[in-house]
């Protein structure tokens, strides 16, 4: 809602490791902008696949492999000197970074990264500066998630696959296919049950397996030999490391560290009015928004219908939109400190 004229700086084009993004002024909230846009090229494909981590953590607490923890670090030695010319401009401003998707990481990691300089460094000071993302994947350890609750924000839709996509996530996906009991299932006829999980299934596999191909086309990247216990067997080389991040110890297969959305975290369920009609006769649709402690859920991948449609940015305005107009105008400016 910001007007034109507040736009300060608008960069369109993303290149590797630097999505696109703008800078911009919120008078009435007295906020200095910084906007990280989500996935949209083929260099913010690059960032992706970089962020498709083997499980290790650093000591800072994020992924050693996170694409978007060196997008935050373009940010932090490209526009610091804009981000601090404006503070100055616009005494008693406070800094927001918001993003969605790719871009909710960069922005929870360059508002963690800020907040542990210090003002000398800065030239303003990190207590002015605050994170929202929407529909951020995990990114940071545990420690981290919960250490940043105070200043970061994350926004998680409903069945949203990528809050919950990890190396760790798919790996329990995958055990959880392998142990489920199919003749049972068959046995009762549940046959829906089974056309949901292998339809759903399939866009998994099948989403993941797009963005592996696009980036093997523009890099010309060759998938390593060695992981077909873990590949679809129908295109072996088009898996990305996130599927083939199982590690055999000993012949058993071992999850890898695991990853946490970033700071508070408010999750937007959908639910059903029966008492109210609709043209599908399901009821109507509405939203409600918990709170959710930092380092907890979203660990388990869920198999449904919106698992691709609730990651879009316009999914989540909506919800939001109508869980906000139900809230006192005081709670409303409370959910995003």
């Amino acid at each position: 809602m910001l007007r034109e004229s507040n736009v300060l700086k608008f960069v369109k084009n993303s290149s590797v490791m630097r999505p696109g993004y703008y800078i911009g002024i919120d008078p009435q909230k007295k906020l200095v902008i910084f906007g990280i846009r989500g996935t949209h090229t083929v260099y913010d494909l690059i960032t992706d696949i970089v962020t498709s981590s083997d499980g290790e953590v650093t000591f800072e607490g994020y992924s050693t492999h996170f694409g978007t923890a060196e997008a935050a670090r373009w940010f932090i030695h490209h526009e610091i000197g804009t981000i601090r010319q404006c503070l100055e401009k616009y005494e008693g401003f406070r800094l927001r970074l918001v993003g969605h998707s790719l871009g909710a990481a960069t922005a929870s990691l360059l508002a963690i990264m800020l907040r542990k300089r210090s003002k000398k460094e800065l030239g303003f000071s990190p207590d002015v500066v605050s994170a929202v993302g929407y529909a951020t994947p995990p990114c940071v350890s545990k420690e981290l998630a919960e250490t940043c609750s105070d200043f970061v924000t994350t926004i998680v839709m409903q069945d949203d696959i990528v809050p919950r996509l990890s190396a760790a996530s798919l790996a329990r996906l995958r055990n959880e296919i392998l142990e489920t009991d199919w003749m049972s299932v068959v046995e009762k006829a549940d046959w829906k049950s089974i056309v949901d999980l292998v339809t759903n299934a399939k866009l998994v596999v099948s989403s993941v397996q797009d963005v592996a191909r696009k980036l093997a086309d523009y890099a010309h990247f060759k998938s390593a030999k060695g992981s077909s216990d873990i590949a679809i067997k129908t295109e072996p080389t088009s898996v990305p490391k996130k599927v083939t991040a199982l590690q055999k110890e000993e012949g058993a297969y071992t999850v890898p560290e695991e990853l946490f959305v970033p700071g508070t975290v408010y999750y937007l369920k959908r639910n059903i009015d029966d008492h109210t009609g609709s043209n599908d006769n399901r009821g109507q649709e509405y939203f409600s928004l918990w709170r959710r402690h930092p380092g907890e859920h979203f660990q388990k991948i869920i198999l449904s219908s919106n698992l691709i449609s609730d990651h879009r940015c316009d999914s989540h305005y909506f919800a939001l939109r109508d869980v906000l107009k139900g809230l006192p105008m005081s709670h409303e400016e409370d959910l995003f400190r």
